[in-house]
């Protein structure tokens, strides 16, 4: 029954780490304070009840556009050798939305790495107003630097999606969200009045989809999705469910024919996500071995 997932590929990704809750002894005369920091880290459950339908990152994306507006994503990226890491209320995640139009983040005043805490998303204790909100990925200008100045100059931008396949025209490989921008880099070494011009045209991936897996934080389902980037980060994008989405597993979307298998294990190893067993490793749920095992080293 496994069909592709459909994947939205990353622009770029912060080296950054997934701040874990702080464990704490807990004690008999625990303090209302503690136990409400012991509430606020709620750890995420694996939800392992069978889906009753399935549904293509496509109707996904589309339906929730629709109805919502926007699809909205919480990401978090770590370095392999931070791993395992334990889904948390108390993660650190980057907030992004697509529109069918513009990609969009959400930037954090208050944090170095401007990330936003999973909990105060979840309980809707953020205040958007503080946000610097605006393009993902979006242009930028850099100048007066000790190797010279630049600046880039957009005269053309958007989003597009894009459906490619293999050699043989008939199986999905890659559904991706990208950034696209046409325009010129202007440069000059430093102590130089005179400035080099060079076109440029990049079409740039932007979000990335994988293994997919479903959790549960304070009684709401997310769908998940885990890859490997190309610079051995662990992308681990959330996602909130919906009605439409709640009951269901996700597959893979194909050009034409729609729902079409393909080979599932070719595309983890084409595309970097990751293997089902190779995430059990990097993600701790509590209750599991890995999880007790720990707990015992501690």
């Amino acid at each position: 029954m496994k069909k592709a997932i459909s994947v939205l590929m990353v622009a770029a990704c912060m080296l950054c780490m997934a701040t874990a809750c702080e464990k704490k002894d807990k004690k008999e005369n625990d303090t209302s304070a503690a136990q409400a920091t012991e509430t606020d880290c709620t750890a995420a459950e694996r939800v392992t009840t069978e889906p009753e339908g399935e549904i293509t990152i496509s109707e996904m994306i589309d339906q929730r556009i629709k109805e919502e507006g926007k699809i909205t994503l919480y990401r978090m990226c770590i370095a392999e050798s931070n791993t395992p890491v334990e889904i948390t209320e108390d993660l650190k995640v980057k907030i992004i939305s697509y529109d069918g139009d513009k990609l969009t983040g959400y930037k954090n005043p208050d944090d170095f790495l401007m990330e936003t805490r999973l909990g105060d998303i979840i309980h809707n204790k953020v205040d958007y107003s503080t946000y610097n909100i605006g393009a993902y990925g979006g242009n930028w200008k850099r100048y007066d630097n000790e190797f010279g100045d630049e600046k880039y100059v957009e005269e053309e931008g958007y989003v597009q999606r894009e459906i490619t396949t293999d050699d043989s025209g008939n199986n999905a490989q890659l559904e991706t969200l990208y950034s696209y921008s046409k325009g010129t880099l202007y440069s000059r070494d430093a102590g130089s009045k005179e400035w080099n011009q060079t076109e440029k045209n990049d079409n740039l991936p932007v979000v990335s989809f994988g293994t997919f897996e479903r959790i549960k934080l304070d009684g709401k389902t997310y769908m998940t999705f885990c890859v490997r980037d190309n610079l051995d980060l662990i992308e681990y994008d959330i996602i909130p469910d919906n009605k439409f989405t709640e009951n269901k597993t996700v597959v893979y979307d194909t050009p034409g024919t729609e729902k079409t298998t393909v080979n599932t294990v070719d595309y983890l190893k084409e595309y970097q996500a990751v293997p089902q067993e190779e995430l059990e490793q990097m993600i701790v749920f509590p209750g599991s071995k890995k999880a007790e095992s720990s707990q015992a080293a501690d």
